[in-house]
């Protein structure tokens, strides 16, 4: 919610942007400060207490992704809303995946601005809501955390996954998370997390097959300045910031042979070093690991470091394909279509059991993360109290929709099919939002992340 107490920081070296965010939401009942470079800045919040920062990317002394960098060191709570001239998708990408909250390119519109800090606002609410609220207990009395983005599915597959996770949570061991892309490997790290004894310490994670290989040591261990070209002032590790919490490395098959062995020795001795430093620093965190690949064939291949492999695989955890349990399905999008209502401000009330056996009889390539947008597309496009077949995606309500090949003879292509409604949905949504890049992300139910991915993909860009 928003009172007179919400404060904000914005960073900016353009004197006239800063009066004018300033003069609009102090009319909005923010309290508002104000700063002309990086320096001061990180002064201003390392010395007071902000809910939140609204940074420019080119600053006379850093850039944006070193303020997000340095701004989460001081308190990786608070949200980060980075303001640029210049549309990079490099840039919106690196920004988002080092925890920024949103990247908005100028011009500015102050109630697109106004919009983006009171969910980046809501969304640390929720959160905080979440970690003090009355624990709720399971049928075996044990004690768990509800949490708004999170619901158990009521398949057995479902039930023994939460099982596996209440049982290894209040432990420190090391987890692999295994299952194909979308079926939710990180919500079922930050469960553990969630209900670990380092809850109300940092979860962070880290997209190892996003890291460049030549910066990954950095990114993870940290550096000190001079270490290498362009390290101009010490900076924290992906380690360093999860101290006393917990780091989940997905996509850990990516990690690049020479961090394997640094990982292998965090994992031994509990210590980092920081890139060009002589000395160690003890560390405590813990560690969770996915992978959507077979590790032991990477290992044959020698792209895997075996002893690596036996230190992390303490405790793993499977996660099924959506595809297996038609139960869950049906569970599932039903818990998507009230969130949908939430974030597009609709009132749909009911799935048709026409629409909702079209749901149950895809075979979902995408799994839950699939499930959940197709649910929110359809909910926008609903108009009236239910949800019909007629607003779902042609590969889901006909799956073997056919096209001919070269020798005219009909083959089934379901990949295609779905790359080509997929790119079709994001023209219409750009055209429906005038190629406003955020407002199309939040009606496909995509962080801004995946949307740069898709366009570059599909070379909409």
């Amino acid at each position: 919610m928003i009172t007179e107490s919400n404060r904000i920081l914005i960073i900016d070296d353009d004197v006239d942007i800063c009066a004018l965010l300033k003069r609009f939401l102090e009319r909005k009942n923010f309290v508002v400060e104000t700063a002309f470079n990086a320096k001061d800045g990180l002064a201003r919040a390392s010395a007071e207490k902000f809910d939140l920062i609204l940074t420019d990317f080119r600053l006379p002394d850093k850039d944006g992704l070193e303020v997000i960098r340095e701004m989460k060191s001081l308190d990786a709570k608070t949200p980060i809303i980075v303001i640029t001239g210049y549309s990079d998708v490099q840039q919106a990408i690196e920004a988002i995946r080092l925890g920024a909250a949103e990247y908005v390119t100028k011009p500015i519109y102050p109630e697109e601005i106004l919009l983006h800090i009171q969910k980046a606002i809501a969304g640390v609410a929720a959160a905080d809501s979440d970690q003090q609220s009355v624990p709720v207990k399971t049928t075996k009395g044990k004690s768990t955390l509800s949490h708004p983005d999170y619901i158990l599915g009521n398949s057995h597959q479902s039930k023994r996954v939460q099982e596996m996770i209440e049982l290894v949570a209040p432990t420190d061991m090391t987890v692999v998370v295994l299952g194909e892309s979308g079926t939710g490997k990180e919500v079922a790290a930050r469960k553990i997390h969630d209900y670990s004894q380092r809850s109300k310490r940092p979860f962070i994670p880290v997209d190892c097959g996003a890291l460049p290989p030549e910066i990954a040591g950095s990114e993870l261990f940290g550096h000190v300045k001079g270490a290498f070209t362009g390290a101009v002032s010490d900076k924290k590790g992906q380690f360093e910031l999860a101290n006393g919490g917990t780091l989940f490395l997905d996509e850990i098959g990516n990690l690049s042979y020479e961090n394997q062995v640094k990982l292998l020795r965090v994992l031994q001795e509990r210590k980092i070093r920081r890139l060009g430093s002589e000395s160690d620093q003890p560390i405590d965190v813990r560690i969770i690991v996915a992978t959507n690949e077979d590790l032991r064939i990477a290992m044959e291949k020698g792209t895997f470091r075996e002893d690596i492999y036996h230190r992390l695989n303490e405790f793993k955890i499977e996660l099924p394909a959506l595809r297996e349990s038609s139960e869950d399905i049906r569970t599932y999008s039903h818990f998507f279509l009230l969130k949908a209502n939430e974030e597009l401000n609709k009132q749909v009330q009911k799935i048709d059991e026409a629409a909702q056996l079209a749901l149950c009889d895809y075979h979902w390539p995408g799994n839950i993360r699939e499930l959940k947008n197709i649910v929110k597309r359809a909910v926008l496009l609903t108009n009236g109290e239910t949800l019909k077949s007629n607003v779902l995606p042609a590969e889901v309500t006909n799956p073997l929709v056919r096209s001919k090949n070269k020798d005219n003879t009909t083959i089934t292509d379901l990949k295609t099919v779905v790359e080509k409604a997929e790119k079709e949905a994001i023209l219409r949504v750009l055209e429906m939002t005038a190629n406003n890049k955020t407002k199309t992300a939040e009606l496909l139910g995509v962080d801004r992340k995946t949307l740069y991915n898709k366009l570059n993909t599909y070379g909409i860009l």
